[in-house]
């Protein structure tokens, strides 16, 4: 399989995960807006799926050389972390939960798309010289495949984990 294949299958995969996202938040919309968690969640997975559709798309643009792209890739980076902090703010200045959780959601919630970030940004300045790009395309596909995981384990809780704290009447 060439990378054409792989990146198109990817960018097609989020969008279709995102359109699926949209239509299951429908049912626990209340929910979302009742809760600052919960906005943050849904905040952070979107712009994660844009990040996951955008991406792929980017290292397929024939017109562009390694310097433009890595270019391009290390703002999409940047602006993810700054996503990533802003959808987070209000709820961390909120007093909703206790420490323990907080610091448990951050971890999962927050540290793992910035890692993906970083990866991302790291493998965009190993890109920009580059001449042979295989090795560096393959740590892009790597990072992809790890961020599905992290949105995919976002949707499930906007999906699942919502319905279950509605059941328990939280």
């Amino acid at each position: 399989m060439d990378w054409t294949s792989f990146f198109l299958g990817a960018a097609g995969a989020a969008a279709t995960l995102m359109g699926l996202l949209f239509v299951g938040v429908q049912f626990h919309m209340d929910s979302l807006m009742a809760d600052l968690r919960w906005q943050a969640v849904a905040r952070s997975t979107f712009a994660m799926y844009v990040f996951l559709f955008v991406m792929p798309l980017l290292l397929l643009v024939p017109a562009l050389g390694n310097a433009e792209r890595s270019i391009v890739l290390f703002s999409m980076a940047g602006i993810g972390v700054v996503r990533a902090e802003r959808s987070w703010r209000p709820f961390w200045r909120s007093r909703q939960q206790q420490q323990t959780e907080r610091l448990w959601q951050t971890a999962w919630l927050l540290v793992g798309p910035l890692a993906v970030y970083f990866s991302v940004g790291v493998l965009a300045v190993q890109l920009y010289s580059a001449s042979q790009t295989d090795v560096i395309y393959t740590g892009f596909a790597w990072t992809l495949i790890g961020f599905f995981l992290i949105v995919l384990r976002n949707s499930w809780n906007l999906l699942f984990e919502i319905a279950a704290e509605k059941h328990q009447g939280k």
